[in-house]
């Protein structure tokens, strides 16, 4: 009996742990975004947001704002990778293999651009 309690304590701690470890691994972190826009003077929303979840760089665009093309750069400003969102409202992943310090940049079609940084850790 006390065996079966160890085993049934055992694998109760098991997982728990392998519980928390999924969570670290799904948690979103939020990019702060700024904008340089072209077409208005007044403060205004941004209509994207962002997010990086491990080595995924989420992108959200959240109104009808047209073509979107995002282009993400490291700490040098090395070129990294880049995608367009054609149809908008809609939503965007890219996948950043190294861990380090990078930038997104979002150019709408009406030229208003946002940026952020963010970091990739393992």
């Amino acid at each position: 009996m006390a065996k079966t309690h160890i085993l049934l304590l055992t694998m109760i701690v098991i997982s728990f742990m392998s519980l928390g470890k999924s969570q670290t691994n799904t948690d979103q972190y939020p990019i702060l975004l700024f904008g340089e826009t072209a077409t208005q003077t007044e403060s205004k929303d941004i209509p994207i947001s962002a997010s990086i979840d491990g080595h995924a760089l989420n992108i959200y665009i959240n109104e009808n704002v047209g073509i979107a093309h995002i282009v993400v750069t490291n700490s040098n400003g090395i070129y990294i990778d880049r995608d367009n969102i054609l149809h908008t409202p809609d939503a965007a992943t890219i996948l950043i293999d190294d861990d380090g310090f990078y930038t997104v940049t979002i150019t709408l079609n009406n030229g208003d651009v946002y940026y952020g940084d963010f970091m990739v850790t393992e």
